[in-house]
């Protein structure tokens, strides 16, 4: 092989319709979603699944109405290795925010203000159907179950 030889690209430029590509980012709301209140246990399989989505290089990130210093201990204390944590007043803007520093990403939630707080940041919207909630119409999927969501959205 001398100098100048091209190889052939072996990698597509495109996504193919089977392949999935990653998020940047996972955020998460906490009430509800990943707990069912302050100081209760994490929901069974919350902590896999979000270690999981982690170790493939997807950023965890909470973003819930709450003291930062009250989501922080209570993310602490469940042994969330969480990135970032957001305890905000405005929903809205910190998902902004995020989409626009970190690019492609989804927020799951459990309240239809978790659902405007995604629209308004043009993220795709998962709702934690754990508590027995109705389904939002215009959410982009639900779960009943943490363990439902690898396959539901595909990583």
């Amino acid at each position: 092989m001398g100098a100048g030889y091209s190889y052939p690209r072996l990698v597509p430029s495109v996504m193919l319709p089977f392949m999935q590509a990653l998020p940047a980012f996972v955020a998460v709301d906490w009430n509800g979603t990943v707990v069912s209140f302050f100081g209760e246990p994490a929901y069974s399989g919350a902590l896999e699944v979000l270690e999981g989505w982690s170790q493939k290089g997807i950023l965890i990130c909470v973003v819930s109405h709450a003291y930062p210093s009250t989501i922080q201990r209570d993310v602490e204390r469940v042994g969330l290795n969480a990135h970032e944590i957001h305890g905000v007043e405005d929903k809205e803007a910190a998902l902004i925010e995020l989409r626009l520093r970190q690019g492609t990403g989804l927020y799951l939630g459990d309240h239809p203000a978790d659902y405007r707080a995604a629209l308004a940041a043009e993220l795709p919207f998962y709702q934690s159907c754990l508590e027995g909630q109705g389904a939002f119409p215009g959410r982009d999927g639900g779960f009943n179950d943490w363990r439902e969501l690898p396959d539901l959205l595909g990583y």
